[in-house]
């Protein structure tokens, strides 16, 4: 009873949402401590609207000072914001930043067609697509202590995994993963101190993301190296497992253009859920790997 109580409690959870209006620092309170709201003026070229998740995607110009071009999706708080507005539009809008939260607002219609200077959206890549109680392929990754490990070392392990890289600017992004992630360490070790559950971020940039890099990024947000591994892969094998769970990512021009994908694995290697975009919570995802501890 106590633990069907404690779950609730961790269910009922207050939901987090995040943004930080920086790159990755080293120092932990420049990547969590609260910031005041930064504007940015932004043009580009909106692709469409999902009203349950609330999220504009839009084709953007480089953001001096803060991000490239790319295609991303962002916040609408007021759908009158978007009154008039369909895709293929050129739009002006602001980009309003905070350290763990983002949205857009006084979206503006200018014109129509694309830009030559904004980014396709991104294609789903091949492959059949993967379902509760399927396995992950095994692929090769290098951790933040620099060593060669595979996804397989992981099996006997209730695993979540996600996907970054550490120079995402935005806080609803990577950021908002890790902030996630870090949260649901510590409640999982409320909830299960006695281990068999184990965190994994893995850098879909491992020109930038040496281990050296990601060791410094898991400083900074206080990951237990027993219970949290951080560590790149190449794009083939990022793609060998994320295609199948819907990621998609693309590097052009040096920059990534890439969507959120959260997946938990069962002690056996099967696909326990998937969690996607950015609204699920640091409780939701504690409860389900709480779930999978118990086999459930």
């Amino acid at each position: 009873m106590k633990w069907a109580l404690f779950i609730g409690m961790v269910v009922g959870g207050a939901v987090g949402n995040g943004p930080v209006p920086m790159a990755f620092s080293e120092e932990p309170t420049a990547v969590l401590s609260p910031k005041p709201v930064t504007v940015y003026e932004v043009r580009g070229v909106f692709k469409g609207f999902d009203a349950k998740t609330r999220q504009a995607t839009i084709s953007h110009e480089k953001i001096p000072g803060y991000m490239e071009a790319m295609t991303m999706s962002f916040e609408v708080r007021d759908d009158a914001e978007l009154s008039g507005v369909k895709a293929g539009d050129a739009v002006e809008f602001r980009l309003c930043v905070k350290a763990d939260d983002a949205w857009i607002d006084h979206v503006r219609k200018t014109g129509f067609g694309e830009a030559p200077l904004l980014v396709p959206a991104k294609t789903a890549g091949p492959g059949r697509e993967l379902n509760v109680g399927d396995r992950l392929p095994d692929i090769a990754l290098v951790n933040e202590r620099g060593e060669l490990i595979r996804l397989e070392s992981f099996r006997g392990e209730v695993l979540a995994i996600t996907f970054i890289y550490t120079a995402c600017p935005l806080p609803t992004y990577c950021l908002r993963m890790s902030r996630n992630f870090k949260v649901a360490q510590e409640l999982l070790g409320q909830l299960a101190p006695g281990r068999g559950w184990h965190f994994l971020s893995i850098s879909f940039d491992a020109q930038r993301d040496r281990p050296e890099i990601l060791a410094a990024y898991a400083k900074a947000y206080q990951a237990d190296s027993k219970l949290w591994t951080f560590a790149s892969a190449s794009e083939a094998a990022v793609h060998a497992v994320g295609d199948g769970i819907g990621l998609e990512f693309k590097r052009t021009e040096g920059r990534i253009d890439h969507n959120l994908r959260t997946v938990v694995i069962d002690g056996q290697g099967r696909i326990r859920c998937i969690l996607r975009g950015n609204s699920w919570t640091p409780q939701e995802l504690a409860a389900q790997m709480h779930s999978a501890l118990r086999g459930r």
